[in-house]
């Protein structure tokens, strides 16, 4: 699995830095391509007259210059480093690509984009820039910097890389272009990353007689008697019913963030509310949805849940996943993922943990109006001066190609994906959900392992790999998804969170009835920039007191009031504003 998102930093500018972005390029182009001979006109070829072949090498030596947020933990194999590892020299010998650092950061702060502000700000950026921010594309297209890729990304993407465009064309396209002309490369988030789930401990509910929670109702009446009535057989009354966010922890997903667990996201969205995303209102204008009514009515729901003591208490003060881990919650709302940690070592500690995942409808139609998140979270721009913006496509072509068959599997393995020069979160909309459909195609006997494998092998190695683990472990009855339905003993066990999380926390978002419901805007406005962080810890305080109970309900009405006349009103007007372009 790939770490699971670093969210957008706060933008500054550095012009001290203005000269390390010519320092670091190495010559006096500041940042623009160069090649081996750049007095020899055939070695700045444009890209038309480049053969279009989405993997052919360049014919020249194609020195391409990126800025570039770097993990502080990242390892390399011996002798290797940012600048030259097993990826880098990949390309220059096999497609005649050279990288060249521009400028390096950490992305754990905002150096990277301070960085890519400086360059914004003196009108020079590297040949491309990878990790990017919507409003740092934005503001970047805005000073003319960016190159229209239009033609290019036609003519280059490969079938593979333009399939993940697809997948989800209508967001990317809204996100990207501009009068019909592409300005960035959008990374491509699947989708079932942003359908929170109900976990549930299923063995819980068999002994006590109990049905999984369908609607808000029910699940009051679970958590009662996960709470009530020992479910795990311990004789104490040391069990808890919902598990709620941990220290320091997020209520609900927002417009930055997504694949939150332990938040409280399927509970707002029965009252029909939406917190920290931007929706429409009854006129069809955007309205935050913190601030309306239902989103109080959730608020007073919540606080009364606490109060009964269906919520775990001490939540956003103790570290309430070490509930899940050891076996002391009966239920969460987490991601489809979340067997690789907390619900892993749950089962690692009790064999017998069963853990389902369920989605909880928002109303009497069945449907869950599931809050969706940013499947763009980061964009990769390429530089108008760009001499060869084919071989940026290039690089992303040979990454959905398989990293591991250009490179030493085991350097591969060290190195990782993201080290990549031209890495971005970029599978299809749908991908994860594909292990789960092919899956039950095999179980079913409508496909057989070997047609599975060929399509896996040739659309994603990752998945095949899920997808072997999952034919490996599965006993018969087949139809048995329960705990006792598969063999994990010996090395099997190592496998535990891969064939949880593909083979059975996939269900809702393949079965189930759900509908996202997307924010109207990820762009942050002029006011947003000075006044959000503060309007966010008012939301955040205010919210977290009225539920644990150390603010009545009528403190909504006064966050709602100090929200607009600090910046909220001059927000929304922006927004609207620009969404009316």
């Amino acid at each position: 699995m790939k770490n699971k998102k670093v969210y957008a930093a706060t933008l500054s500018f550095a012009l001290l830095l203005m000269g390390s972005l010519t320092a670091c390029t190495g010559n006096a182009d500041n940042g623009k391509s160069s090649s081996e001979n750049s007095s020899n006109p055939a070695s700045n070829n444009s890209a038309a007259e480049v053969p279009a072949d989405p993997l052919g090498k360049q014919p020249q030596l194609t020195t391409l210059t990126r800025g570039v947020p770097l993990d502080p933990n990242q390892k390399y194999p011996d002798g290797q480093d940012v600048d030259d590892n097993a990826y880098t020299r990949m390309l220059k010998t096999k497609f005649n690509i050279e990288i060249k650092n521009a400028f390096t950061a950490s992305n754990s702060g905002t150096d990277y984009h301070q960085k890519v502000d400086l360059g914004i700000a003196t009108g020079e950026i590297p040949d491309y820039l990878t990790e990017l921010t919507y409003t740092e594309y934005k503001a970047i297209v805005k000073a003319g910097l960016a190159m229209d890729i239009s033609e290019v990304w036609e003519k280059y993407a490969s079938t593979k890389t333009k399939e993940v465009y697809k997948s989800n064309q209508e967001l990317f396209d809204s996100l990207v272009k501009e009068d019909g002309k592409m300005y960035a490369i959008p990374s491509s988030n699947p989708m079932p990353d942003f359908l929170s789930v109900m976990w549930v401990r299923q063995d819980w509910l068999d002994k006590l007689k109990l049905k999984a929670p369908t609607n808000l109702q029910e699940l009051e009446a679970v958590a009662k008697a996960f709470v009530e009535q020992d479910p795990d057989g311990n004789g104490k009354a040391d069990s808890v019913g919902l598990a709620g966010p941990s220290i320091d922890g997020k209520l609900y997903q927002d417009m930055t963030n997504s694949n939150f667990a332990y938040h409280f996201d399927q509970i707002f969205a029965t009252f029909n509310s939406f917190p920290g995303i931007w929706v429409k209102d009854s006129e069809g204008k955007a309205v935050y949805g913190s601030i309306v009514p239902e989103t109080k009515t959730a608020l007073q729901k919540l606080a009364d849940m606490y109060k009964a003591g269906l919520i775990s208490q001490g939540m956003l003060t103790s570290k309430t996943e070490e509930l899940v881990s050891n076996n002391k919650a009966g239920l969460f709302f987490g991601p489809w993922w979340f067997p690789f940690g907390d619900l892993g070592n749950s089962w690692k500690n009790d064999k017998t943990a069963n853990w389902q995942p369920y989605s909880l409808a928002s109303g009497s139609d069945g449907i869950y109006l599931a809050k969706g998140g940013n499947a763009a979270r980061t964009f990769t721009v390429i530089s108008k001066d760009n001499k060869n913006p084919e071989a940026v496509i290039k690089m992303l072509n040979i990454y959905k190609d398989g990293l591991y068959k250009h490179v030493d599997p085991a350097e591969q393995k060290v190195l990782g994906d993201a080290s990549f020069p031209m890495y971005q979160t970029f599978s299809m909309a749908d991908g994860p959900a594909m292990v789960l459909k092919e899956t039950t195609n095999y179980l079913e006997g409508k496909k057989t392992a070997d047609e599975i494998h060929t399509y896996f092998q040739d659309f994603d190695a990752y998945t095949d790999d899920a997808f072997s683990k999952i034919i490996a472990s599965k006993t018969e009855p087949f139809d048995n998804m329960s705990i006792s339905g598969w063999d994990f003993s010996g090395a099997k066990a190592d496998d535990f969170g891969t064939v949880w999380a593909f083979g059975v926390g996939l269900k809702p978002y393949v079965e189930g009835k759900f509908q996202f419901v997307n924010t109207l805007t990820y762009e942050q406005t002029k006011t947003m920039e000075k006044r959000w962080s503060n309007l966010s810890k008012l939301e955040y305080e205010t919210f977290s007191k009225i539920i644990v109970g150390q603010a009545p309900i009528s403190a909504f009405d006064e966050f709602v009031s100090k929200w607009k006349s600090q910046g909220g009103d001059q927000v929304t007007k922006e927004i609207q504003q620009s969404l009316d372009k």
